[in-house]
C-alpha cells in the first residue's frame, strides 16, 4: 500500500506560513491602525520638535490633557490643516497673558512651561485672557514668536477649538521605545517562520514529485496465500 510522500511536511509548511504571516504583518497592522506618522514642516514647535521630525500620533487617545502635543484641524479658523501644537488649557480653565509678564497664568497661577523656546512664554507680545468653555481647548506653539495659534483667532470662541478637532496625540514613541522593540522582534520572528514555511513547502513538493512510496512489511488485513 502506497502513501503520499511529503504530506506531513506540507501540513507543517502551511501552519508555519499562516503563523509567519500573522506575526510578520500583525505588528504593522497594529502600528498603522493605532498610530499615524506626522512630519513637522514648520518652526512653530521649536525647540521641542525640529523641522523634519516625524512623530507617531495616536489616532484615538481617549483623553486630551493639558500639555499634550497634538495634531488638530484648524478649519474653524478658516485654515487648512492639520497643525501641530500644544494644549495649554481645557474646558473650565482660565488662561491669560499680559504683555511684559514673565509667564502665562493658568487659573490665576503662573504656568510652568519649560518647553517654550528661549523661555519666552509671551514672545509675540499678544495679550489675552480667556475662560475656556467646556469641551474646548486653547492651543499654542512652543515657539511663541512664530506660531499661528489660538492667540490670533479671538473672533472664533476667543481662539478656542473644540476638543473634537484633535486628530492625534503625540505618543512619545521612537525607535528605542519598548513597544517598538517588542513589535520589531515579533515581526522578525514572523519573517523567519515564513522562510521556514516556504522551505518546508518546497521540500514537500519535491518529495511528492518523486512519486508514492511503497509501504514496507506486512499490510494490515492482508491474507497470506501459500504456494501449493
Amino acid at each position: 500500500m502506497a502513501r503520499r510522500p511529503g504530506r506531513r511536511r506540507g501540513f507543517a509548511a502551511i501552519a508555519l506560513l499562516v503563523l509567519g504571516v500573522t506575526l510578520a504583518v500583525g505588528p504593522l497592522v497594529y502600528m498603522f491602525g493605532r498610530f499615524t506618522p506626522v512630519k513637522q514642516f514648520s518652526e512653530n514647535m521649536l525647540p521641542t520638535l525640529p523641522v523634519g521630525d516625524v512623530l507617531a500620533m495616536e489616532k484615538d487617545p481617549g483623553e486630551v490633557r493639558r500639555g499634550d502635543v497634538i495634531t488638530y484641524d484648524p478649519s474653524a479658523w478658516g485654515l487648512d490643516g492639520p497643525f501641530l501644537g500644544r494644549v495649554v488649557a481645557l474646558g473650565g480653565d482660565h488662561i491669560a497673558y499680559a504683555a511684559g509678564d514673565p509667564a502665562l497664568t493658568l487659573n490665576g497661577k503662573p504656568l510652568d512651561e519649560p518647553y517654550v523656546r528661549d523661555g519666552d512664554a509671551g514672545a509675540g507680545g499678544v495679550s489675552f485672557a480667556v475662560s475656556v468653555p467646556q469641551g474646548r481647548m486653547f492651543v499654542l506653539g512652543d515657539n511663541r514668536g512664530n506660531s499661528a495659534d489660538s492667540r490670533f483667532h479671538p473672533e472664533v470662541h476667543a481662539g478656542t477649538l473644540p476638543v473634537s478637532a484633535v486628530t492625534g496625540v503625540d505618543s512619545g514613541l521612537d525607535q528605542d521605545a519598548p513597544l517598538v522593540a517588542v513589535l520589531g522582534l515579533v515581526s522578525f520572528a514572523g519573517t523567519w517562520l515564513l522562510l521556514a514555511g516556504l522551505g518546508l513547502g518546497i521540500a514537500s513538493l519535491v518529495a511528492r514529485r518523486r512519486g508514492p512510496v511503497e509501504a514496507q512489511g506486512p499490510v494490515w488485513g492482508a491474507t497470506r496465500v501459500d504456494a501449493p
